[in-house]
């Protein structure tokens, strides 16, 4: 499949960036990503300038590719690395060794003629997985905890959903309609298990964040997590231990769980 690779973000020479210790993904100080776009629909190049230039201000500006393609076609290959379809983050490897942040946004055609808030909040959900490896550099081999890596993402793309394109059902009736409390629990650490919409990981999240809005959530990744100490960090950031909140969750009420209690993404500190 042949890529355009396009400039409107530019590439990160002459752009002021900065890495956490051990990671090679920068963030800079203005757009810095390198895009791999086949086809992409006008219409759909549109939705993602709006999403990335509302996300962008408060999330910031990282050095990453960025492919797209619709989903009438295969899958792309980059530098001879053939990607799965989906949507995702994930890295690749350049010839040199130099590892790549990779964010994939299969573009569901279906979604884009219907309108589906979907194809917005996808691409908040995936941009913030990006934001996650920024603090937690080897996430995939150090930090698979999946309800905080999943949930907290799922619950940033129906905030965003939410302040910038005025749907403000979608954590509703998209996810916590699939979530079950009596999952709450170390079940939910694992990607083995399955779930609809990541429904019970964002009710989790909800849960957990819903006397101290999702600021305490963002200062939990801040301190970047990792398998060995997030029990310890989640503790001393939320004050109730794990155990506790899996405890406590059991007896949610799912209806009762609020995204307003989240607070606005424009006045969290990223």
């Amino acid at each position: 499949m042949l890529l355009f690779i396009t400039t409107l973000w530019f590439t990160e020479r002459g752009i002021a960036t900065h890495a956490r210790a051990g990671s090679s993904l920068k963030r800079c100080q203005h757009p810095c990503a390198v895009e791999y776009f086949s086809k992409a629909p006008d219409k759909w190049l549109a939705d993602f300038r709006r999403v990335m230039g509302n996300l962008t201000p408060h999330l910031g500006f990282f050095d990453i590719d960025i492919t797209a393609w619709p989903s009438s076609d295969d899958a792309p290959t980059i530098q001879g690395q053939t990607l799965q379809r989906g949507q995702y983050v994930s890295a690749r490897i350049e010839p040199d060794g130099v590892e790549r942040t990779l964010m994939v946004l299969e573009i569901d055609l279906n979604e884009l003629e219907q309108d589906h808030p979907h194809r917005l909040s996808v691409i908040a959900h995936e941009y913030f997985h990006v934001y996650q490896r920024f603090w937690t550099p080897k996430m995939n081999e150090e930090f698979r905890i999946k309800w905080l890596i999943e949930g907290t993402a799922a619950v940033l793309e129906s905030m965003y959903l939410n302040e910038f394109e005025q749907v403000s059902n979608y954590f509703q009736t998209a996810q916590l309609r699939h979530a079950k409390v009596e999952d709450f629990g170390p079940k939910m650490e694992h990607y083995d298990n399955a779930e609809v919409n990541y429904g019970t990981s964002t009710a989790m999240v909800l849960f957990a964040c819903r006397e101290v809005g999702f600021q305490r959530m963002i200062d939990f990744w801040k301190k970047g997590p990792a398998n060995h100490t997030w029990k310890r960090i989640f503790a001393e950031t939320f004050g109730v231990t794990v155990q506790q909140l899996y405890t406590e969750g059991k007896t949610a009420e799912l209806n009762q769980l609020s995204l307003t209690a989240m607070g606005e993404l424009s006045s969290i500190k990223f």
